[in-house]
């Protein structure tokens, strides 16, 4: 299985809210069928470990957007949270079609970066 780092992005800053977007090649987007679906993204902070966090194209969490072949992930500040102990989030996405599930994109590793003003009321 592959693995993605992204290190020249926005990083998630626990406790506040982030949206960002992976973009697509044409052939991956057509060939794991990512633009129909359920699709699932579960947030650890290392492989095994618990879920921090989990995107679902059904809470709204994962989006599918212009231009073609986007999926945007909108995490909130409760959500963003529990990444406080980590300086990277690790997480997959998964197609589920009934009782069928594949990964369709593995390891993406993005980076988590603590701030110094945090939890702003």
């Amino acid at each position: 299985m592959a693995k993605y780092v992204y290190p020249n992005v926005e990083p998630i800053r626990p406790g506040y809210d982030i949206e960002f977007r992976l973009q697509f090649p044409q052939d991956l987007w057509d060939g794991e069928q990512i633009g129909t679906g359920r699709l699932v993204a579960q947030f650890r902070s290392a492989v095994p470990g618990p879920v921090l966090f989990e995107a679902d194209t059904l809470a709204a969490t994962i989006r599918r957007e212009a231009p073609p072949r986007t999926l945007a992930f909108f995490l909130s500040e409760d959500a963003t949270r529990p990444m406080d102990a980590s300086t990277i989030v690790v997480f997959d996405i998964a197609r589920i079609d009934g009782t069928e599930r594949r990964i369709v994109l593995d390891k993406v590793i993005w980076p988590v970066l603590k701030t110094v003003t945090r939890d702003v009321v």
